[in-house]
């Protein structure tokens, strides 16, 4: 392919402005099922950067599809019949010069595809303006003055150089899937990351059928299909590192930086997320939910309510004076379920869940949420 020469070889800048154009259309796809708006302004970035350079091919009339059903999504029912009108003319005259355009589109594709891989990778989708507050509230505790120096100066600079990961467009009063945090990805040190849980499970499932087995793919196996766009996703830490021992022993020279951190995660959780299904998938963070008599943390009240599996009902919050967040009197995760599920591989055949065991306990937490009188 780079032995090969042509006008986009030759034309630099042509060759950027496709590259960028592509980008905007990957961000827009993932934007699309939580944010319309958002996938709509970049949709449109993408559509005015081509219009100039190829006003009929074939990657404009899909965008020109997708936008459509994102002005729908929206209500803009007019604008998303000019928009579908306009793609439908496109695609008549595509029609005419397939063979052609068939060819350029091919060949753009493979080179653009390869061009932006390494800088997509790095790029963090637009977010909404909570996501963003979310962010720069862990940011501001990551990079605090107060732990510039000292025994964790150099657990702080290292947090700091490969930058926070965290999971947005987090839907509300549904599933809630903890981990504790996310793993070391090279290509992102040094970026503030993030990516939706949807986005996530479609390439665990493409992962799946490839035989490959991830930390997402077991997350895939658990949920299925079904409840994808009901399940938030919510690492305790936002710290990137892959080795969770290694995590541990680094948090553990300053039990001050831990609290604010997990006093962050809480309140999106209660003031934010109200999940009705808890699925704690870490087995060594358990104990920050209050689950430990001897370890209050973030102090939730629970009563377990099944013999066979780890599932408790949380009741409130406990009364000692060392927990997390004391100005939240009462929580709003009263009446929801909690599932501690840390054997969830292969290493405890006898102990996984399955879609249809997820859908039972949903349901279940439904309905228990509901007829929940404190």
């Amino acid at each position: 392919m780079d032995n090969q020469k042509g006008p986009y070889w030759e034309d630099v800048e042509r060759n950027r402005i496709f590259t960028i154009a592509l980008i905007y259309e990957k961000a827009a796809d993932q934007l699309a099922h939580w944010d319309a708006a958002e996938a709509e302004a970049c949709y449109r970035k993408r559509i005015d950067l081509l219009m100039p350079l190829a006003p009929v091919s074939f990657g404009l009339a899909e965008t020109l599809r997708k936008l459509a059903e994102v002005l729908d999504k929206q209500g803009k029912e007019e604008q998303a019949d000019v928009t579908r009108k306009h793609y439908n003319e496109m695609k008549l005259k595509l029609a005419e010069i397939e063979p052609e355009m068939g060819r350029e589109h091919s060949e753009m594709e493979a080179y653009t595809n390869k061009q932006d891989k390494e800088i997509f990778d790095g790029v963090s989708i637009e977010v909404t303006e909570h996501d963003r507050k979310l962010a720069m509230k862990y940011k501001a505790v990551l990079e605090s003055p107060n732990y510039a120096s000292g025994d964790f100066a150099d657990a702080s600079k290292l947090f700091i150089s490969r930058g926070i990961s965290l999971c947005v467009g987090n839907p509300v009063g549904g599933i809630l899937l903890t981990g504790v945090n996310p793993s070391q990805n090279k290509k992102h040190d040094g970026i503030d990351f993030a990516y939706t849980f949807e986005n996530a499970m479609i390439n665990a499932k493409r992962d799946c059928g490839n035989g490959k087995k991830n930390y997402w793919t077991w997350k895939y196996e658990l949920l299925g299909d079904d409840f994808i766009r009901e399940t938030a996703y919510l690492d305790l830490f936002p710290l990137v590192f892959s080795k969770q021992v290694d995590f541990e022993a680094r948090l553990e020279n300053n039990l001050q930086f831990r609290t604010e951190m997990i006093s962050i995660t809480q309140r999106e959780i209660e003031c934010h997320i109200k999940p009705k299904l808890i699925i704690v998938a870490n087995k060594q963070s358990s104990y920050y939910w209050g689950r430990n008599e001897d370890a209050t943390w973030m102090g939730y009240d629970m009563v377990k309510v099944c013999d066979d599996m780890e599932l408790y009902q949380i009741r409130g919050f406990k009364d000692k004076p060392d927990r997390l967040n004391p100005d939240l009197e009462t929580s709003s995760l009263c009446g929801s379920l909690i599932l501690f599920y840390g054997m969830y591989d292969n290493r405890h055949k006898d102990r996984l869940l399955f879609p249809a065991d997820i859908k039972r306990l949903y349901e279940n937490a439904k309905k228990m949420k509901s007829e929940w009188k404190g």
